[in-house]
């Protein structure tokens, strides 16, 4: 019988070649584990910061599965490795969202360029798809919408947002509400 909680020998086909997570720890900070009930933007507590997953071997199925953006996106040069940019890009096929996870330790990282015009492209590109940009520090959440940022503050797990087209005499103007389920 497989164990279930062995590592995983073969990457998947998507990744880029030449790119790995060596000296970059930042998902362990950023992304939830409900598996080992750590919140995001918290460290792991299997994390040791400077060598990695102190229980790689044995990692839950999330922290196996998961590569971020740098990883898997070959447009995402070195800058974007997370342990330099100081977030990670994140895609959620089940939400068709592009999701930027920031150090809350380094707010603004976003912000800064050559990030923040690529993201701001993403968000034009997304509304097109019926997708979403969405930046997380930590539970504070903001929405990059094709013309303006929108703070939406602090978003719950028992919280879900709505996307909304409304056409104007200026032409379609977007928005995302956050609602209770």
């Amino acid at each position: 019988m497989t164990d279930p909680h062995a590592a995983t020998t073969t990457p998947p086909a998507d990744l880029v070649p030449g790119r790995s997570c060596d000296g970059c720890t930042m998902c362990c900070k950023l992304m939830e584990i409900d598996v080992l009930e750590k919140p995001r933007a918290v460290w792991c507590p299997h994390c040791d910061q400077k060598r990695g997953c102190t229980i790689y071997e044995v990692r839950p199925e999330p922290c196996r599965i998961f590569f971020c953006g740098y990883r898997k996106v070959p447009n995402l040069d070195e800058r974007w490795k997370p342990s330099k940019a100081k977030f990670l890009v994140n895609y959620e096929s089940r939400n068709n969202r592009i999701v930027i996870h920031v150090d809350p330790a380094r707010a603004s990282a976003w912000r800064q360029e050559p990030y923040l015009s690529t993201i701001r492209q993403w968000a034009k590109n997304a509304v097109r798809e019926n997708g979403l940009v969405l930046v997380w520090t930590g539970d504070h959440a903001i929405a990059i919408l094709p013309d303006r940022e929108k703070d939406l503050g602090r978003v719950r797990d028992d919280q879900i947002l709505v996307p909304t087209l409304t056409q104007t005499p200026q032409g379609p103007a977007y928005d995302i509400t956050v609602r209770d389920t």
